[in-house]
């Protein structure tokens, strides 16, 4: 039998597209079964040079691809069929929007002449994502007469991932039928062996008299550089050491939230700074000139409010295209690749500094620096005393263990945050473009494929069920995945709320304790997942170090878990006040 013109072209128009992609350095996709995207899922799954995933979830499948991106900086390639299967994609593809993660997504579609017609599975895909994406591009049936687009196409829809802005684009691909064709004369790989537009991302960078202008608004003055996530696709390593190097010459401390990469990369760490600004020191001694904001700020709310209080200099330096000012109080907004800036500052800084300050510089650091000591002494009295295992507590031992670890929005990065310490050259990776609970199981094994690492993945129940459809086939993805569930029956953040004790209590459980009943234990079970249930803190810590799959399950109560939060915010604030006033 003849195979249509039309289902070769659409073969070889997809396979021109998969084997252009290889070429840019995609090396993950995947994929949610389906009929109508069969051409591009036989290309992909054609090239041994791209490890393919299947999930049966659209959602986790692109979560999965988000924490690809997230790892590594360079996109996957997330498909599925037409219809509402494209609308699972939208949490993934806003969280990557909002987090400047590159994400090509891949949508199936009915051809021209079946839409408008009430033709089965199909829905408006054009600009599904509206302004979320950084491009969309639907090219219309493959045609052979437009065959000497199809690699610079392919090559476009890379580089609009990466630059100017990294973030998500979509390739809206309608295919008709027959779906099955043969590749055909495959249009003629370039000649050279660079990227097709020569793309770079993050390479914006300030000028030198820029770099000179900042470094002197800096030197000589008390301030704090607070670091934070910012973002994929950089040296960590080299971004550690120049903002520890920028902090010597400074003589400034270093409040590093724990997605930024940099905790235990310097003496002059502050990982306690949501207890310490509760101090009545911070509104005092503790109060800086001016503060350099990298990237994005912590998850503390309360440390963006001591920062509005004491009305220092704000300077914020974030990535191309991004604006950070929640507190509308920034002062100065440079945008621009931050390991850059901050690399270049560190000898300027260096030149400009006047000796005659010195001192007075490293009082100040010396007092944060008995802040953070006072903190953890404090942190380690009450964390001993209460004795069981606790979020804190929990969270605290996560934070030294995991060398890389996905921790879920809500109270689980805030416990990370707030209550440890981080481990060295540790890095931990978090959904906080859109803060949803949703797809983390899944954005970490997107994260422990791309890497090849054990990842540890600490989680509240609801997350776990938000991102249950993960746990199917995960067995058998081979992975060395230590899922960490803190399962307090419901949504352990409200109780932090001021709706806790302003609402009814029955309405109030209904409303945000959301108690859901559910056999987390059992969930995992049926999946073929060991389960694991410690009940002291020596088994909590085997659990976490042990390896492959498994459910690390931990039953705490959502009204002791308040108790324990306020012991430790007054005790880390009165240590504080004591030392610095000492």
């Amino acid at each position: 039998m003849t195979v249509p013109t039309t289902a070769n072209a659409q073969a070889t128009f997809c396979a021109t597209l998969v084997d252009e992609w290889i070429r840019d350095g995609v090396q993950h996709a995947y994929i949610a079964p389906g009929s109508r995207s069969t051409p591009m899922a036989l290309a992909l799954s054609a090239r041994a040079e791209i490890s393919v995933e299947v999930f049966i979830d659209e959602r986790c499948a692109a979560f999965a691809a988000l924490g690809v991106g997230k790892a590594t900086g360079l996109p996957a390639v997330a498909l599925c069929t037409s219809g509402t299967a494209a609308t699972h994609f939208s949490a993934a593809v806003t969280e990557a929007s909002l987090s400047g993660v590159p994400l090509i997504v891949c949508t199936a579609d009915r051809p021209p002449e079946l839409r408008d017609v009430g033709a089965a599975q199909t829905i408006d895909q054009t600009h599904l994502y509206g302004s979320a994406v950084r491009w969309f591009h639907d090219p219309g049936v493959a045609s052979y007469d437009a065959a000497h687009t199809w690699r610079a196409l392919a090559n476009h829809v890379v580089a609009r991932t990466m630059s100017p802005v990294a973030g998500p684009v979509h390739l809206n691909l309608p295919f008709r039928e027959p779906l099955l064709g043969e590749v055909v004369d495959m249009p003629p790989k370039r000649q050279h062996d660079a990227s097709w537009s020569g793309f770079h991302a993050g390479r914006s960078q300030l000028s030198d008299w820029e770099i000179d202008d900042l470094a002197h608004r800096l030197a000589g003055r008390r301030g704090v550089i607070i670091a934070g996530d910012v973002g994929a696709g950089f040296d960590l390593a080299t971004y550690t050491s120049a903002v520890s190097v920028l902090s010597s010459v400074l003589h400034w401390p270093i409040l590093a939230c724990p997605l930024s990469g940099v905790r235990g990369g310097s003496a002059n760490i502050v990982t306690h700074f949501d207890g310490i600004v509760r101090s009545q020191s911070a509104l005092g001694a503790l109060v800086p000139e001016v503060v350099l904001q990298l990237g994005k700020p912590p998850a503390s709310k309360v440390l963006g409010q001591w920062v509005a209080s004491t009305h220092a200099e704000v300077i914020a330096v974030h990535g191309p295209g991004t604006y950070q000012d929640a507190q509308h109080l920034t002062y100065m907004h440079i945008e621009a690749n931050v390991a850059n800036t901050v690399d270049r500052l560190c000898s300027v800084v260096a030149s400009v500094s006047d000796t005659r300050d010195q001192d007075i510089s490293l009082r100040w650091n010396s007092m944060w620096s008995n802040a953070q000591m006072a903190a953890t002494q404090s942190i380690e009295k009450v964390l001993s005393a209460v004795g069981e295992v606790s979020d804190p507590a929990i969270a605290r031992m996560f934070g030294e263990i995991f060398s890389v670890g996905v921790v879920s929005s809500s109270m689980p990065i805030r416990d990370v945050e707030w209550f440890s310490e981080g481990k060295e050259n540790g890095v931990l990776f978090s959904n906080r473009g859109a803060n949803g609970i949703d797809g983390v199981i899944s954005t970490a094994i997107g994260i422990a494929q791309s890497l090849r690492t054990s990842v540890g993945v600490y989680l509240g129940d609801l997350a776990f069920l938000h991102d249950g459809t993960a746990l199917i086939g995960l067995k058998n993805r081979n992975l060395n995945l230590r899922i960490v569930v803190v399962d307090n029956g419901g949504g352990g953040i409200f109780s932090f709320l001021p709706q806790a004790t302003q609402v009814n209590k029955d309405v109030f459980e209904n409303l945000y304790g959301t108690p859901h009943g559910a056999d987390i234990a059992l969930l995992a079970r049926a999946h073929g997942i060991e389960v694991l249930e410690p009940k002291s803190l020596g088994e909590l810590s085997a659990a976490m170090q042990g390896s492959g799959t498994a459910v690390i399950l931990l039953k705490t109560n959502r009204e002791s878990n308040v108790s324990i939060h306020e012991q430790l915010h007054t005790a880390i604030a009165s240590s504080v006040d004591a030392i610095t006033n000492s």
